[in-house]
């Protein structure tokens, strides 16, 4: 595989050997029109013709002078690569109309010049479709010098009555000139074509490889942004499990000595006793407080704040932006206002649903519906990922059927593919969980 460096030498090796075919060409020309003329032989040969020739300068100078502007705006266009269309559209056609007022003053000898503006200019245009009709227009060109089939091009000399004009031995040299450096053209356009293909299928692959790196790296990454989410869920979690447990535990060893002491005063000192007992429920009433506030703790700030239905919206707008999955919500229930306990559950049920359709699942679309029938809230959750053969119920599957039936709710799950009414791939949880209004969550507790 050869780097651009290497291709753009070959394309200066093709305008040199094309700057040599051309000088080749304009020195037989002018030579034998000279030599004819010196030789008295001008009415002679041009009777044979039946052509009679243009000023024999006007060749050399034409297609020189227009070679050497080839040449500027072939190495000018390289500043502009990285321009806008219109600017590269230009200098392409500017190179065309070039290449074909060269190959027209040249008496259509040649038409190889289109080989090295095609070369040039097929890695310098950008799409495919470009490079097709770029590939067709001097293709064209180039059959139309080969086989001079336009109609003007048979009031030109051809070459052929140049050389014939010269004994076999140099006319055969001549010739043989000419086929090796028309055939050396050809050689460098196909081998530069093959490498420049070459070079691009190379690159499309390594560029195909590293996105595939990019893409693996991209899910290890969220694995692991889902994973210390999940574990700073769980250390707080332990930090407010500790905390209830030395609460639990400190309030409950008050009131076991507390009732202890009182059952003993209870015959000898009946008063005592009451005493020891008001301070026995005073500590239960400071111990359910205690308890109460560490469990509100475990409640997202942003579900105390702002609601559940904003909370969602918040947590799945975050979740898309860190995970790049597409997850449609729809919230058909009306407006969400419902007991803390069960905010609570419906906020961790999706958190916990989107969280496994990605890591396990590897989902691309999540769909996210709440509706609600009179005091019943159904949640359902569907994703495109891959399911899986036989369903497990791992810890999150079992938390969330204990938080539902502590509610009264229930939860079912399935592969998509077992559903009748839904068939799809991919994985689905269902949760129905009859709901009641907040100032109703003191009659629980």
């Amino acid at each position: 595989m050869l780097s651009n460096a290497d291709l753009h030498r070959i394309i200066r090796e093709m305008y040199f050997l094309n700057l040599i075919i051309i000088i080749f060409y304009n020195l037989i020309s002018v030579v034998t029109a000279y030599r004819i003329v010196s030789h008295f032989q001008a009415y002679s040969f041009f009777d044979g013709i039946g052509i009679m020739p243009q000023n024999p300068w006007r060749m050399p100078v034409m297609t020189l002078l227009l070679y050497f502007v080839l040449l500027y705006v072939s190495v000018e266009k390289n500043h502009f690569v990285n321009s806008n269309p219109g600017i590269r559209l230009s200098f392409c056609i500017i190179e065309m109309i070039l290449c074909a007022l060269i190959i027209e003053g040249l008496n259509y000898y040649y038409s190889g010049i289109a080989l090295v503006v095609l070369a040039d200019l097929v890695n310098y245009v950008k799409g495919n479709w470009r490079r097709a009709i770029l590939m067709v227009v001097l293709a064209f060109v180039f059959v139309l010098g080969t086989y001079g089939i336009l109609p003007f091009s048979s009031t030109r000399i051809p070459f052929a009555s140049w050389i014939n004009y010269y004994a076999k031995p140099v006319r055969v040299w001549l010739l043989v000139s000419e086929n090796i450096l028309i055939s050396e053209n050809v050689v460098l356009f196909i081998y530069y074509m093959v490498q420049l293909f070459t070079s691009q299928k190379a690159e499309n692959e390594r560029i195909s490889g590293l996105n595939k790196q990019l893409k693996q790296a991209n899910l290890k990454l969220r694995d692991f942004a889902l994973e210390l989410e999940r574990m700073a869920e769980i250390r707080e979690r332990n930090r407010l499990a500790r905390e209830i447990h030395d609460t639990l535990g400190h309030t409950l060893t008050k009131i076991v000595l507390g009732s202890e002491a009182s059952l003993m005063l209870f015959d000898e000192d009946p008063a005592a006793s009451k005493i020891k007992l008001e301070a026995v429920t005073q500590s239960a009433r400071e111990g359910l407080d205690d308890i109460r506030a560490s469990i509100e703790a475990l409640r997202p700030d942003s579900l105390k704040e702002h609601g559940l239905d904003l909370t969602l919206r918040e947590m799945i707008a975050k979740f898309q932006k860190t995970t790049s999955a597409v997850i449609i919500y729809e919230q058909l229930a009306g407006k969400l206002e419902f007991a803390l306990d069960e905010e609570d559950t419906l906020y961790r049920i999706i958190q916990e649903c989107m969280t496994n359709s990605v890591r396990h699942g590897h989902a691309g679309l999540i769909r996210i519906m709440i509706r609600r029938h009179e005091d019943v809230l159904t949640l359902d959750i569907r994703d495109d990922g891959s399911g899986c053969e036989k369903v497990n119920e791992g810890f999150g599957l079992r938390h969330m059927q204990e938080r539902l039936e502590l509610l009264s709710g229930s939860l079912t799950y399935g592969n998509r593919m077992d559903d009748p009414q839904d068939g799809n791939q991919g994985f689905y949880v269902i949760a129905s969980l009859p709901v009641r209004k907040r100032n109703q969550e003191e009659s629980y507790d």
